[in-house]
């Protein structure tokens, strides 16, 4: 019999920010340091970090040169700890 694994939900938030995207890398990274997240990796425009329970990555999209659009995206098999984790990732940004 194969294996089965339940399927994790995924929550998004987008935001326009009127910084670089430079800055918009930087406060990612802070905003997942400051919700306590571990294993911070930053490839290319984007930075994601986890919890005991949760995967969040924010990616940073350019708009112009001063400009960005940045997108959460946060993946967990515990609903609720995903959509909080979301919400205070928002916050922070």
């Amino acid at each position: 019999m194969p294996a089965r694994a339940e399927t994790p939900a995924v929550y998004y938030s987008w935001r326009s920010l009127t910084v670089e995207p430079s800055d918009c890398m930087a406060q990612a990274r802070s905003a997942l340091s400051d919700q306590r997240l571990f294993d911070i990796q930053t490839i290319d425009n984007s930075v994601s970090g986890r919890t005991e329970t949760a995967t969040a990555v924010i990616v940073c999209l350019e708009q112009g040169l001063e400009n960005s659009t940045l997108m959460v995206v946060v993946s967990s098999l515990d609903d609720e700890a995903a959509i909080a984790l979301r919400d205070a990732l928002k916050d922070s940004l």
